[in-house]
């Protein structure tokens, strides 16, 4: 089960926020947010540090809600990381998380991540730290979906034969 937004758990003084997100953990219940606009972003921190899965994603792509949805999930979880008053890299790195590991255990995804057997589903990118891809969000150098390339730069492309 996933609850969406939670605008309310954002706002709640921090002695609820620590009884809900233990409840929320309890249940298994994944808080996911889009950390858009104004509206409250959930305590990433405190929700993980109780065991709650956070994921964030996108809730619309240039739709009627917003014409600001770009699809791009290094972009919104910089937008997480910003919206969170985030500044050290430990702290840059779960708004990652949070776009990938998060989503997936949210989606029940099993064999996600880069482990041995797992699909070869990936995104390369020129970043020394999980954090300044989340800062910089630099060009995807390399996309594979399914062991299959979908994109590559020039930079990576083999040499000519």
């Amino acid at each position: 089960m996933t609850v969406s937004h939670a605008y309310a758990l954002a706002q709640a003084d921090a002695a609820t926020q620590d009884r809900l997100a233990a409840g929320l953990a309890a249940a298994g219940i994944t808080i996911t947010t889009a950390a858009i606009f104004d509206f409250p972003v959930p305590p990433l921190k405190r929700l993980r540090a109780a065991g709650v899965n956070v994921a964030c994603g996108h809730d619309d792509i240039r739709d009627l809600w917003s014409p600001f949805g770009s699809g791009d999930l290094l972009e919104r979880a910089m937008h997480l990381a910003y919206r969170s008053t985030f500044r050290r890299d430990e702290d840059i790195e779960p708004a990652l998380e949070a776009v990938t590991y998060g989503g997936a255990r949210a989606l029940g995804l099993d064999g996600y991540g880069l482990t041995e057997g797992a699909p070869a589903d990936l995104v390369v990118v020129d970043a020394e730290t999980p954090a300044q891809a989340v800062v910089t969000r630099p060009p995807r150098d390399l996309v594979v979906k399914a062991g299959h390339v979908v994109t590559r730069t020039a930079a990576l492309s083999p040499p000519p034969r």
